[in-house]
Formats: structure tokens, C-alpha cells, sequence
């Protein structure tokens, strides 16, 4: 944990992870987690990256996700009221007046990406283009907006720059695994 990093309890921090200057609070911070900036009341799974400012709050963030330099959630409607999901035809109600962003496994964001509130980003999707996507982005889209997808081998080969940055190997099983979910989840 670096100088200048203020934990605000409820909290948990996995092992390995970085503190990087932060203001955390009521969250919860998988393993080898990086952060940095302020979070309030969110969820970092493992090997997460927000390693520079910005905000996130009322947010779950999966293994992997990469939020760009600056990219903030926006946690709390203009009117007060309710929050609602969009994901692809479907509008859910959550009933909730808080909650920022639901953000997919290996998703990254552009640097100074702006997620509304109640954006839920599919997992290996990469965000940018757009200052501020659309409320839904489907699940390794390219770009954010719009029906462009990263191919299967483009979404591997990131994954493989990826996580041997944190000394995580991908294996030939791994590799299957993950173009599975790549297979099943795109049309």
C-alpha cells in the first residue's frame, strides 16, 4: 500500500494486490487487484487493473477488467430514482437508487471512458471510441457502440500479452476454456 492510501472499513483486499494512492470504501478487492483513485462500495474480482484516477462506485469489476486512465461510473441517477439494466433487448428495474457499472471478465475501458449509471459491459468487450458508450455493450465488442466484435483469435492473443504481465501463464487449457466462452457468448 502506498503513502496517501485511505481505507474506510467495511473492506477487504486480497493478497497481492496494490493500493496505489486510493480512497477505498465498503468494498471488496480480489487478488492481485491493482487500484488506484476513489472507490466506494464496489467489487474488484481478481487480477482486476485501475491503476489510475477515477471514480467507481456501487460497481462489480471482473478478473481481468481493465479500466483506463480516468474512466469514472456513474453511480446515482440525476432524478433519484431507480436504477434500470439494458442488456441487449431487455430492461431490467433494479430497484436499487445505487448502482454504478457491471463490468465483464478480461472488458477493458479507453482512458477517460464515462459509464452511466446501471452500465453493464460483457466480458472481452473493449471499449473506446466513444467518451461514453452506450448503457449496454455486448460481450467482446470492439469499440463499444455499434455491432463490431473482436475476432476469437484477437481476444487470445490479448489475454496472452495480458496475463503473464502478472506471472499468470496460458496454458493450451486455459486457451480452451476461455475460446469456449468466446464461442458461446458471441453470435
Amino acid at each position: 500500500m502506498r503513502a496517501g492510501t485511505r481505507l474506510e472499513g467495511p473492506l477487504w483486499a486480497g493478497g497481492g494486490g496494490r493500493l496505489l494512492g486510493a480512497q477505498i470504501r465498503a468494498s471488496a478487492l480480489g487478488p492481485r487487484s491493482v487500484i488506484r483513485g476513489e472507490v466506494a462500495a464496489s467489487v474488484f474480482l481478481g487480477f482486476a487493473n485501475k491503476a489510475h484516477d477515477g471514480f467507481v462506485g456501487h460497481s462489480i469489476v471482473g478478473r481481468w477488467a481493465n479500466l483506463g486512465a480516468g474512466t469514472i461510473t456513474s453511480n446515482l441517477k440525476n432524478t433519484y430514482g431507480r436504477v434500470r439494466l439494458e442488456v441487449g433487448a431487455t430492461t431490467l428495474d433494479t430497484g436499487l437508487m445505487y448502482l454504478g457499472s457491471l463490468i465483464g471478465d478480461h472488458a477493458k475501458t479507453a482512458i477517460g471512458t464515462l459509464l452511466g449509471t446501471g452500465t453493464v459491459i460483457g466480458a472481452g468487450a473493449s471499449v473506446f471510441g466513444d467518451v461514453r458508450p452506450p448503457k449496454y455493450v455486448a460481450p467482446f465488442a470492439w469499440g463499444g457502440s455499434g455491432d463490431a466484435r473482436m475476432t476469437r483469435e484477437g481476444f487470445l492473443k490479448v489475454v496472452e500479452r495480458v496475463l503473464p504481465r502478472r506471472d499468470v501463464p496460458v496454458d493450451p487449457a486455459m486457451r480452451a476454456v476461455l475460446g469456449r466462452i468466446y464461442d458461446w457468448a458471441t453470435p
